[in-house]
């Protein structure tokens, strides 16, 4: 990776570099002083380090953020199967995925729909459920709102809480469906933007639930009796994007160096543009005597407009000890500059 840098900017600007081909942003500033760290940007063209970036300092804003994790709720408000069709324009939505049902023998699809809709347009998906078992199911559908934390993890809350719900927005012809063995059966999803402009001025999203309660007997080895329901649900995502919506970017706000034995390296980073996207981070750390380079690549994972996302990197117990060079890159797409940081450490 060939990465040019030139710094030129005072405490808290912004210094721009080019990772291949495309641009990155760094603030220049004053470091957090941790051991290993240098303490001021230097005007001018710095000494390259072996990673091949000539920066000498960021200066992040953001600490990592508190990580609230709330439990799904057990169910959710069902759904208005009465709620009457809007006479508007029809936009076709995007399917995406397929959701597996965790029993063996049920195939749930897609996983998400995407909708672009504007003021006052409708739009239908449809979800198709498919039952490979030899016994009939039966699903309970709802709709719930739903969020990601720092970390990722979903947070459940009811239909119409949140300020960027669209479950409000949502009409089915059914609350209650049943699917025998061997049968494929669709479930239409509409979907109508209110007519004011407020109601399309940001990305909405929210989840349906297909759920479905079977009983069961259990007999133990004295004979006692048991009935047990296995409660089974499935997530598809509904994501409602304003088709005037073309601004994505990313930004990374924290950098935090290992302090401890465990070698974890943490990256706060933040989706700053109007839509939802994927993002690719990766850790790069150069030996600074060697030259010798090691990757640490992170999952892809999903940003909401807005949302802030804690990345924990754990650099190998194996690395051998050393001083290096850390470049932290966060990527979400070719279209998108990077978010790029570096720092020095030793180990």
């Amino acid at each position: 990776m060939v990465i040019s840098v030139r710094v030129l900017a005072a405490e808290g600007d912004m210094a721009g570099i080019n990772i291949n081909g495309k641009e990155c942003m760094l603030k220049a500033g004053v470091a957090y002083g941790t051991k290993g760290r240098n303490q001021a940007a230097e005007a001018g063209m710095p000494k390259a380090d072996m990673a091949g970036i000539n920066i000498k300092a960021v200066k992040a804003n953001l600490a990592p953020t508190k990580t609230d994790t709330v439990p799904p709720p057990a169910g959710g408000q069902a759904v208005n199967a009465n709620t009457p069709p809007a006479k508007t324009d029809t936009i076709a939505p995007k399917a995406k995925g397929q959701a597996t049902a965790p029993a063996g023998g049920l195939l749930i699809r897609p996983a998400t729909i995407e909708f672009r809709l504007a003021n006052g347009q409708t739009s239908v998906g449809k979800v198709l459920i498919t039952n490979h078992l030899p016994v009939k199911k039966q699903f309970t559908i709802y709709i719930n709102d739903f969020d990601r934390d720092t970390v990722g993890a979903h947070i459940y809350s009811p239909p119409g809480s949140t300020h960027h719900s669209c479950a409000k927005w949502v009409s089915m012809d059914k609350s209650f469906l049943e699917v025998e063995p061997g049968q494929t059966v669709e479930l239409p999803v509409k979907i109508t933007a209110p007519p004011d402009s407020a109601a399309t001025a940001e990305m909405k999203w929210a989840m349906l639930f297909l759920e479905t309660t079977q009983e069961q007997v259990v007999e133990d080895a004295k004979g006692m009796k048991t009935k047990v329901h296995n409660r089974m649900r499935v997530g598809i995502h509904l994501y409602q994007t304003p088709p005037s919506f073309t601004e994505r970017d990313v930004q990374i706000l924290d950098f935090k160096l290992p302090t401890d034995s465990a070698r974890t390296c943490n990256l706060v980073c933040e989706n700053t543009g109007k839509m939802q996207i994927e993002v690719n981070s990766y850790l790069e750390l150069s030996n600074v005597s060697t030259n010798e380079r090691t990757k640490v690549d992170f999952p892809q994972f999903p940003m909401f407009p807005g949302q802030k996302r804690v990345l924990s990197f754990h650099i190998p117990q194996s690395l051998p000890k050393g001083k290096y060079s850390i470049i932290g890159v966060v990527d979400a797409g070719s279209d998108i500059p990077l978010a790029a940081v570096q720092e020095n450490i030793e180990f």
